[in-house]
């Protein structure tokens, strides 16, 4: 209708329709129009003004103000005209179909179907009838869902009622759906036997109704498209169909062998065509028979018939599946050959193929399955999988990579099946079955999440494969057969990806290597490996060191590849490889000294006796540590009372009283004069001349040298000191005075020193003197237990000892024993000794109020901890220090989460005019990165106050705290990687060797982008970054392992493998005695103005802290209690409930405190 044209529209008419645009208010427009005058409302304005609503009208969205213009046009005029009533009757219908689409209830929704059909009576009842079969079969369509056939009996009525309408291919076949719909009901005393028996019945009629229409139609010259034989099809299809449905398979057997029959006899009878066969097989299938749906299909195919349709392919896998498993495999399989036979990729079958692999895959993966095939069977299922899966993986390439859930799913159906053979020992066939899912990976969108998870998948095989191997019996060690199958099994499929998965499996060939090296002591022989795989594996290596850091690392280079090419040299038959290529890269990366990595290959024959020293000389291997200049320990009956005379120092001829004051001078922090170091070089000089300072002066330039942990200058010094004990053989009162200065303060110098077992063996050399140690001894003492499980019981121990021996508590005492309970959170403990302190005429100093506050906040008492805190405030000398507010902000910003109150307490901080510490700024960080709403631009703002702030500076834990918030609060991966690669460019640099080094990365910022990567589901990306942290000379802790194991356990069963790998990597120290080279997760700089560098004890082993390639890790890692509750409750995750069992024998081994232990028993509690 051209309503410009159009006169018998008015104005006002035309106005409102056109303003229906798609984003108008239909409802307010229609109101627009009936409260037009009725002179001015014409019935073609109506029309075409719901017309216009049709048209603009969104899926999806209600009809009910068309439908009240229409009653409101019913009652009040204008007439509707025979296209309101068209229109009107489709949308409904419309409505219908989208709100029976769709699941859910309808009752709150009006009966659409009522309505429209309702339209159609009143259209009717006016001569108004559409004359649009289209309309009618839109209302047969509504009957379908409802099985509704007395409704659609009344349409056939409307619709033979109305001259100008024919029935057409879609009525009848409407008709069919509407009696075979399940939706019919049962009469009521008759069986649902009784109703299927009708229906089939009704469909006869119809069915014979329309060919009787056809065979008439086609006698006729001019046959009508209605009529065709393609649109005749449609019918025969749906007949067919209905037979199956109402459970008549050999009428629709019988129907089809008639088509055969007829179809080249009768021009009524269409041909066999995809439709049909399609019908068929699906036929099939819906009564449950699918392997007569199978046969079927091999019927046709030997018969060249048509091809059935993907879909037909796909519903009789569907039907397959759901058979017993052991059938399902051999349906499966025949279905698989078809496709292989059709070529299905490349023939528009790719969706069949794909759900045929997959499925196919999943069955094979049953144990049930495995046991009841027999050889040859299960042999014939897995070739059919590889041929199918090979033309459905080659189908992607760089124009159609492999990237969404749909197509990734034969992919990941592949790689479990190979984890499932790698984990019973099948690793040929997991080696087959990773090959062929390399296929995909080789053409896939490394950005599509799907092929994220895919890469999980795939970075456990290649070691599940070479465990696979090595749980077979043979002659050769395990970490030989491991490197034997990934150089034959895995890295063959390598060829051509890149990313995770491939520096996964290079970091695993490296560490096979290593261990497979020591374990036959250098002679590769036995591998008998042919020169394809030797090649493949020195690929790997020379691939890893070119992406090692560039700094020259020694002869054997990073990856020690300058020791494989040594002694694979010495092979019987060394491969042939490109010397010149190799040489080229390493000298391109490290400058002329790259080309000595090479120098084992070249110079053959004095390969074996040069290999021991460049090992040695690698800062990759572990250096043997360096004997101390002391003697050892004495006995205890060794007092040294009367001193011991050395041989190596010359005799003592006077006491220098000038050097002795200038030392005891270090005592007075506020009056030094002269470093320690200096005092140190004036004393080598004055005992030249036999002149000594006093024991006691050199017992405080021990001390001084004990905070710096110079333990071989302690040590000189003490024997200098017993030296001019021993000088003085007359004067027992001084020697006594003397000697007990001197063991205090070795006590007090080895505990600085880390050194706990030496200082308390001259604690118990005062005790069997009957001397007794100072305060600050004591003190010392339990402020640097750090060895043992059990430190807050062992201060406890010695602070009832120092009261037992009379010792006077000093403030430092009460302060560092008060710590010590509080971070035990032995709180009732603590703040008895607070209170005791004060009732010893001891005031309590920031640190002490800052230790009580501690044990408060430690345990949740919030009230007590702000009490404490106000006390502290009000006392007349408070001098106020970090640590208190930096313990209440944390309080609030890790316990609480309350952000207010933890800003109040950095208010209050600075009012105090106490600078800001490292910890102080780490904690800001969380308190806008952390605590909801997450605020991120006020976390930057405080990161560049921090940058700004020359005497705290950044450190690895701030960076930390930005990585958390971006990636783990924020979700934002991309983001997080982006800062941690930032780092190095933003960070201060100290010199080491001839090369500056940043000093972060370090430990924490990899453990925060461990937890990143875990949150995120990213373990494909741990061993590259574990690998390049240790590259750096990081050395793993056990916090980064415990997200190495949490990570991999959630990649299912091959990743709980991994993560066991993991923890069996790891050491344990003696029983009772805590891990060493673990940091503090969350303590870092906590109260430090400047930069903390963390200290190893100066008695740990070097090898502790020594690369390791052989180690998962990268290097021995000591394991903290946390790292057996990970693995504990990876294994209940998984029902291991006896390897849990096991481990947690073994944690109760170690001596944890029993709240520990309890805590872990109680997760056994909850499975």
């Amino acid at each position: 209708m051209n309503i410009g044209t159009d006169r018998s529209i008015s104005s006002e008419e035309k106005a409102l329709i056109e303003q229906m645009q798609a984003d108008a208010d239909i409802e307010a427009l229609f109101k627009s129009y009936q409260a037009l005058s009725q002179d001015v409302q014409s019935a073609a304005g109506a029309e075409a003004l719901v017309t216009a609503a049709a048209r603009v009208r969104q899926p999806n969205t209600d009809v009910d103000a068309i439908h009240a213009l229409y009653a409101y046009m019913c009652h009040h005029g204008p007439s509707p005209t025979e296209g309101v009533y068209a229109v009107l009757t489709d949308l409904l219908c419309q409505r219908d179909h989208e709100l029976y689409g769709r699941p859910g209830s309808y009752a709150e929704y009006p009966d659409y179907f009522g309505l429209a059909l309702q339209v159609t009576t009143d259209a009717y009842g006016a001569k108004k009838l559409p004359s649009s079969t289209t309309l009618f079969n839109q209302l047969l369509r509504c009957c379908i869902p409802r099985g509704a056939i007395d409704k659609a009996v009344s349409v056939l009525s409307l619709m033979e009622s109305c001259f100008c309408v024919i029935k057409d291919t879609d009525t009848y076949c409407l008709l069919l759906q509407v009696f075979m719909s399940d939706a019919v009901p049962t009469l009521s005393g008759h069986s649902f036997e009784d109703r299927q028996k009708h229906c089939l019945e009704a469909c006869l009629q119809i069915f014979r109704a329309f060919e009787d229409v056809v065979s008439m139609v086609s006698r006729k010259d001019a046959r009508p498209d209605e009529c065709s034989l393609e649109r005749c099809a449609d019918v025969w299809a749906t007949m067919i169909d209905a037979y199956f449905v109402l459970g008549d398979v050999f009428g629709a057997v019988a129907l089809f062998e008639r088509m055969i029959a007829e179809s080249t006899k009768e021009p009524s009878v269409p041909a066999i065509d995809e439709q049909i066969v399609s019908h068929m097989v699906m036929g099939f299938v819906h009564v449950g028979d699918a392997r007569a749906a199978i046969e079927w299909l091999y019927h046709l195919d030997a018969s060249h018939m048509p091809a059935p349709s993907s879909e037909a392919l796909e519903c009789a896998v569907s039907g397959a599946i759901h058979t017993p498993s052991t059938d399902a495999a051999l349906l499966m399989r025949d279905v698989g050959r078809i496709l292989i036979a059709r070529d299905a990729p490349a023939t528009g079958l790719h969706a069949a193929a794909s759900r045929c692999v997959t499925n196919l895959a999943s069955v094979l993966e049953m144990r049930k399955v495995e046991r009841s095939l027999n050889a040859s069977d299960i042999r014939s299922c897995y070739e059919v999988l590889e041929k199918l899966a090979r033309l459905l993986f080659c189908s992607h390439d760089a124009d159609h990579p492999l990237a969404s859930r749909q197509q990734t799913a034969p992919v990941s159906a592949i790689l479990r099946l190979a984890a499932h053979n790698s984990m019973h020992g099948y690793a040929e066939r997991a080696g087959q079955l990773f090959q062929l899912s390399t296929l995909a990976l080789r053409h896939s969108d490394a950005s599509s999440p799907a092929v994220v998870s895919l890469m999980c998948d795939a970075c456990h095989l290649p070691m599940a494969i070479a465990d696979a191997a090595a749980s077979a019996p043979h002659a050769l060690s395990g970490s030989c057969v491991r490197l034997i199958a990934l150089s034959s099994l895995v890295l063959p499929a390598m060829a051509g990806l890149s990313g995770s998965l491939v520096g996964t499996t290079n970091t695993a060939v490296v560490r096979q290597y290593e261990a497979a090296s020591r374990d036959l002591h250098g002679d590769l022989a036995p591998l008998d490996l042919d020169e394809a795989a030797w090649k493949r594996i020195v690929d790997v290596f020379c691939s890893v060191e070119k992406s090692s850091p560039s700094t020259y690392p020694g002869p054997d280079g990073y990856t020690g590849l300058g020791k494989l090419l040594a002694e694979v040299s010495r092979l019987p038959r060394p491969p042939n490889l490109d010397l010149e290529l190799i040489k080229s890269m390493l000298e391109a990366k490290y400058g002329p000294d790259g080309a000595i990595i090479t120098q084992g290959w070249l110079s053959n024959s004095t390969a074996e006796s040069s290999s021991a020293p460049r090992r040695a000389s690698s800062p990759s291997s572990p250096t043997p540590s360096k004997a101390p200049l002391s003697q050892p320990t004495k006995p205890m009956e060794a007092l040294f009372l009367e001193g011991r005379l050395s041989p190596h120092l010359p005799p003592v001829k006077s006491i220098d009283q000038v050097l002795t004051q200038a030392i005891q001078s270090l005592a007075r922090p506020h009056n030094q004069e002269e470093h320690a170091t200096d005092l140190y070089d004036r004393l080598k000089d004055n005992i030249q001349h036999g002149q000594y300072p006093t024991p006691s002066s050199l017992a405080v330039l021990i001390n001084a040298f004990g905070r710096s942990a110079q333990v071989d200058q302690i040590d000189e010094l003490y024997d200098m000191a017993l030296h001019v004990l021993a000088s003085k053989p007359s004067d027992e009162h001084w020697r006594t005075q003397q000697w007990t200065q001197l063991e205090d303060g070795m006590i007090t110098a080895l505990s600085h020193a880390m050194l706990g077992q030496r200082a308390n063996a001259h604690r118990l050399r005062m005790i069997a003197a009957n001397q007794v140690p100072s305060a600050s001894a004591y003190a010392a003492l339990i402020a640097t237990i750090q060895e043992r499980t059990d430190d807050a019981i062992v201060a406890e121990e010695l602070f009832n000892e120092s009261q037992r021996l009379g010792v006077r508590p000093t403030t430092y005492l009460f302060n560092t024993i008060i710590s010590k309970l509080s971070r035990a959170r032995k709180v009732e403990q603590a703040l008895r000794l607070f209170d005791t302190m004060q009732t010893s005429n001891l005031r309590p100093s920031s640190v002490t109020y800052g230790a009580a506050i501690n044990a408060c906040v430690r345990t949740g008492d919030e009230a007590r901890a702000t009490q404490l805190f106000a006390e502290m405030e009000a006392q007349p000398m408070f001098q106020p220090r970090v640590p208190p507010y930096n313990t209440m902000i944390q309080y609030y910003v890790h316990s609480v989460m309350n952000r207010d109150k933890a800003l109040h307490y950095y208010e209050k901080m600075q009012q105090a005019g106490v600078r800001p510490s490292a910890h102080t700024y780490k904690l800001l960080l969380d308190a806008w990165g952390t605590i909801e709403p997450v605020q991120p631009d006020r976390q930057q703002a405080v990161f560049a106050r921090l940058s700004a702030d020359r005497l705290v500076g950044v450190q690895g834990t701030h960076w930390a705290s930005l990585i958390h918030t971006q990636g783990v609060v924020l979700h934002d991966l991309e983001r997080a990687m982006e800062t941690f690669e930032s780092i190095a460019n933003r960070a201060p640099r100290i010199p080491r060797g001839n090369a500056p080094l940043s000093t972060v990365p370090d430990a924490v910022v990899f453990e925060a982008l461990f937890a990143v990567f875990v949150a995120h589901g990213r373990t494909d990306l741990m061993p590259t970054y574990l690998a390049r942290m240790v590259s750096q000379g990081i050395w793993p802790t056990a916090y980064i392992a415990n997200l190495l194991i949490k990570g991999y356990a959630q990649d299912g069963p091959m990743g709980l493998v991994e993560a066991r790998r993991v923890f069996d990597a790891m050491i344990d120290p003696p029983a009772g005695i805590a891990a060493a080279g673990n940091h503090l997760p969350r303590h870092h700089g906590a109260g430090a103005l400047g930069i903390r560098r963390e200290r190893l004890p100066a008695h740990s082993s070097r090898q502790e802290h020594a690369p390791d390639r052989a180690n998962v890790l990268g290097a021995l890692v000591n394991r903290e209690p946390s790292t057996y509750e990970a693995m504990i409750r990876a294994e209940l995750a998984y029902g291991h409930t006896d390897r849990a069992q096991a481990i947690l024998t073994r944690m109760k081994a170690r001596a944890f405190p029993a709240a520990l232990l309890n805590r872990v028993q109680a997760m056994f509690d909850r499975t």
